[in-house]
């Protein structure tokens, strides 16, 4: 049950930081900050699967991922911690939000930019600490 919440938590926040940069900056306009961390409006057409650009083959990438998701967890050899189960769901929510937008934008929204590392966006962040943080739970 983490997992579903967990991914369409994740989900939502992710949409919700996209849209608020979509209506409050203009493509490539960044906030005037001087702190480390800043806001840069940039869509990326190449995601992480750029070589893919038939949209059909991305969904159905999409939903093997889902099903061998659930297959692992309910084989209950693996990922039977509850932390496991909820990073599964914050990769899987983060995800969903960057095909999303690749369906929608033809490309994934990012705006978050540390000045020394190439800009991304919330369902990243999910993506990168809830798969680390499934593995290292995951027994």
């Amino acid at each position: 049950m983490e997992l579903v919440v967990a991914a369409i938590l994740t989900f939502a926040v992710d949409q919700a930081g996209k849209r608020f940069v979509l209506k409050r900056f203009a493509k490539g306009q960044v906030s005037s900050s001087a702190l480390l961390v800043r806001i840069r409006r940039i869509t990326n057409p190449n995601m992480g699967f750029g070589f893919i650009r038939n949209r059909h083959i991305l969904l159905a990438l999409w939903v093997l991922l889902v099903l061998s998701t659930v297959l692992v967890i309910y084989s209950g050899r693996f990922f039977v911690s509850h932390v496991a189960r909820l990073g599964l769901g914050l990769a899987l929510g983060g995800a969903t939000g960057n095909l999303w937008d690749v369906m929608r934008r033809q490309g994934v929204v990012d705006f978050i930019d540390l000045r020394f590392w190439p800009v991304f966006n919330l369902a990243d962040v999910a993506i990168v600490l809830g798969a680390a943080s499934a593995l290292w739970f995951a027994w």
